[in-house]
C-alpha cells in the first residue's frame, strides 16, 4: 500500500477544516465535492466519507472550543433532541433515495443558502447602520432543528446552516464565537448518529471492498482536519458575524455549482 499517494489531502484537509470550524457549518459541504468529483467515489460512499471526516475535524474543534469556553451547554441540550430525531428520519431514507436525487437536493439546498447569505450581507450593508442587525431572543427553533437534522441525515449537510442563525441571536449567547462553538457541538453529535445509522449490511460490504483506498485517504485527511479544527475556532474569535456570512455564502455557491455539474 502506497501511503503517500494522497499526500495532498493533508493541506486540503487543514484548509477545509478551518473554513468549516470558523463558520460553524459542516465541512461535508466541501468534502463531498472532493470525494465525488476529485477522488471519484460513488455518491453514497462519498457522503459517508464526508461524515467520517467531520468526526475527526469537529472532534478537534470541540477540544479547542472547550479550551476557549465557547460552548453553551444549555443551548446544546435544548437543540440536540430535535436534531437527533430529524437525523434518524433522514438517515433511514438514504437506502431508498436515488443517488442523483441526493446530489440534486444537496446542490439546490447549498446554492439557495449560499445566495441567501450573500444577498443578506449586501442588503444589510446598504442599510442605515451598514451592519447586520441581530435581534436578541430566547426562542428554541424546534421545527427548524428537526428539518436541519433531517437534511443532515439525508444529504450530510444543512444542520449548521439552519440552526446557527437562531443560536447567534439567543440571549444566552455572548459572542459569535460561542454561537459557532455551540453549533459545532450539536453538529458533531448528530454527525456521529448519521454516520452509524447509514451502515446497512449492503453498504458495509461496499465499504469493506474499498477498505484499502479509504485507509489511504484517511491517513492524510484525518490529521489535516484535526489540525484545521484547532485553527478554525481561533479564526472565529476574530471574525464578525457578517464577515462569516459573506465568505461562507460565496464558498457554498461554488460548491453547489460543482455538485450540480456532477449530478447532471
Amino acid at each position: 500500500m502506497d501511503i503517500f499517494v494522497y499526500w495532498y489531502l493533508l493541506p486540503i484537509g487543514i484548509t477545509i477544516a478551518v473554513l468549516a470550524m470558523s463558520a460553524g457549518i459542516s465541512g461535508t459541504n466541501f468534502w463531498i465535492p472532493v470525494y465525488l468529483i476529485w477522488m471519484g467515489f460513488d455518491e453514497k460512499t462519498g457522503f459517508w466519507l464526508a461524515l467520517l471526516t467531520m468526526i475527526f475535524g469537529f472532534g478537534s474543534g470541540i477540544v479547542r472550543n472547550l479550551l476557549q469556553k465557547t460552548i453553551n451547554w444549555k443551548i446544546v441540550c435544548k437543540y440536540l433532541p430535535y436534531t437527533v430525531v430529524g437525523s434518524l428520519a433522514g438517515t433511514l431514507l438514504v437506502p431508498y433515495a436515488p443517488s442523483r436525487l441526493l446530489l440534486c437536493v444537496f446542490s439546490v439546498f447549498v446554492m439557495t443558502y449560499g445566495c441567501y447569505l450573500v444577498a443578506r450581507y449586501i442588503s444589510d450593508k446598504r442599510s442605515d447602520t451598514g451592519k447586520i442587525q441581530i435581534h436578541s431572543h430566547d426562542s428554541i427553533y424546534r421545527k427548524r432543528a428537526v428539518v436541519a437534522g433531517f437534511l443532515k441525515g439525508l444529504i450530510a449537510t444543512g444542520l449548521g446552516k439552519l440552526i446557527l442563525p437562531g443560536i447567534v441571536g439567543h440571549k444566552d449567547i455572548r459572542s459569535a464565537a460561542e454561537a459557532v462553538g455551540t453549533t459545532t457541538m450539536i453538529i458533531f453529535c448528530v454527525n456521529c448518529i448519521a454516520l452509524v445509522f447509514r451502515l446497512t449490511p449492503e453498504f458495509t460490504s461496499a465499504l469493506v471492498s474499498q477498505g484499502n483506498e479509504i485507509l489511504q485517504v484517511m491517513i492524510w485527511v484525518a490529521p489535516g482536519v484535526v489540525i484545521g479544527g484547532q485553527i478554525g475556532p481561533r479564526v472565529a474569535k476574530r471574525l464578525s458575524a457578517d464577515t462569516i456570512r459573506v465568505y461562507v455564502g460565496a464558498l457554498l455557491i461554488l460548491v453547489s455549482l460543482l455538485i450540480g455539474y456532477r449530478a447532471l
